[in-house]
């Protein structure tokens, strides 16, 4: 009974294991055979970073080949042509769905928000959201003028009404948006054919686009969503940094931050954290001049006007160096971003406010350091055996009149000025002449501090 007990206790655990792997395998097979959509973010001033990030989440989703769709939500003031364009490029030749959702409620999508919507495969609006203002302006947000103006203005013209008209959009409303700076809510949006639905959230979103029918270059497809889950791939940490760092104020300023790190490293060595500080800032500052075409002219300037800077604590030029810094550190602060078009959203060019802040912060901490210099230089300097007049030691070798006697821990050749001494008498030092000590003994000195 006990063997057959056995076998029968060993079968059912056999068949038990073998049912668990195939309900494993079958879980497996459906998890993968259900839909998924990627949810991405596409949030603040649209620059290089956002344009990178959108590239990489495509890019993975076009590579596993399972995503259902691929959602941005938006919420812009705009940000850098240059950079809109490689987006809506990126979108429309997508190969898989691609959705655009302005949202969560109160959410706007101005400028190149306006662009990047349109070029969605499928654009909606949450409630209360808008849309449009897409005027080109400067790069310090005012009006562009000439014949750059008319430039721009045609070319961003050219390229919403393209986009419209490849997702069958109202291009004539997107050519508004551009010359006129129109702007647009969710209700009117649906109902003259700017944005294909509106929807309450992301779960609406998701119920709504099954069964969609959109065009790929691949052919058409037709979007399953039904039971959907939500796969979120936002800008991960180093994007944010980045993002938030690629922008010509944050940049002026670290760059300004990492010089002063720097020169307080070289001032006084081994402090290391100020030097640690400097030059991951001065690197970051480096990346977003990079990414932002930054002027090498306006580089240099803000170099050479540091570099005076530092100069006016070593070498006393009474305010020369300094105004002279100044004047480098505003021009090169100036030019260091160019005029170039952008579209509405924060400036593509450093704030006169952040200019101001610089140079005001600059003049101060330069010029007190500079006066604390001077008034070091100022001070008497004592330095190798002269630091030992005063000090008092002992006669190793009788003084007869010379000798040897130990000061400061160290053996010196040494000529008494009154007389002999033997070994072992107190003797203070009078004067130094090079390396021989002149001494007398420390009663003579008049009871002074040994």
């Amino acid at each position: 009974m006990r063997p057959r007990a056995l076998r029968w206790a060993a079968r059912s655990l056999f068949v038990a294991m073998v049912a668990a792997g195939v309900a494993g395998v079958a879980a497996s097979v459906v998890a993968a055979d259900s839909p998924r959509v990627i949810v991405g973010k596409i949030e603040g001033a649209i620059n290089p970073i956002t344009a990178r990030y959108v590239e990489r989440v495509l890019d993975g989703a076009e590579r596993d080949g399972i995503a259902a769709a691929v959602i941005f939500v938006i919420d812009t003031p705009g940000g850098l042509i240059d950079s809109t364009y490689r987006i809506t490029g990126r979108f429309l030749n997508a190969r898989v769905p691609v959705v655009t959702y302005v949202g969560p409620a109160g959410a706007r999508a101005a400028s190149a928000g306006a662009f990047i919507t349109l070029a969605g495969h499928v654009a909606a609006m949450a409630p209360t959201t808008n849309l449009g203002a897409a005027h080109p302006v400067d790069s310090s947000g005012g009006d562009i003028q000439g014949d750059l103006r008319l430039k721009a203005e045609n070319d961003a013209v050219a390229r919403i009404r393209g986009i419209a008209e490849a997702r069958g959009r109202n291009a004539a409303w997107a050519e508004d948006a551009v010359r006129k700076s129109v702007s647009i809510g969710v209700e009117e949006a649906v109902r003259i054919n700017v944005v294909d639905l509106a929807a309450s959230d992301l779960g609406d979103l998701v119920a709504k686009l099954d069964g969609r029918k959109v065009r790929l270059p691949q052919g058409e497809v037709t979007i399953r969503t039904a039971g959907a889950a939500l796969e979120q791939d936002g800008p991960n940490p180093l994007e944010a940094l980045l993002h938030l760092v690629v922008d010509p104020q944050i940049a002026v300023l670290l760059f300004t931050l990492g010089t002063y790190g720097l020169i307080f490293e070289l001032q006084s060595p081994g402090l290391i954290f100020p030097g640690i500080v400097g030059v991951i800032a001065i690197v970051l500052a480096l990346f977003a001049f990079g990414t932002l075409d930054a002027n090498a002219t306006g580089i240099a300037l803000m170099v050479f006007a540091l570099a005076l800077f530092a100069l006016e604590i070593k070498v006393a030029s009474h305010g020369l160096l300094t105004a002279g810094a100044l004047i480098a550190l505003v021009i090169g602060t100036i030019v260091v971003f160019p005029p170039i078009p952008t579209f509405p959203g924060p400036r593509a060019s450093v704030d006169p406010v952040v200019i101001a802040t610089i140079v005001g912060v600059s003049a101060l901490f330069f010029g007190i350091a500079a006066r604390a210099a001077i008034g070091f230089r100022a001070l008497p300097v004592h330095s190798g055996s002269a630091l030992l007049v005063g000090a008092v030691g002992t006669v190793k070798r009788d003084l007869a009149p010379s000798g040897i006697v130990r000061v400061a821990d160290d053996d010196w050749t040494a000529v008494s000025e009154s007389g002999s001494l033997p070994a072992g008498a107190r003797v203070r030092v009078r004067r130094v002449d090079s390396v021989r000590l002149y001494v007398e003994p420390e009663s003579d000195s008049g009871g002074k501090g040994s």
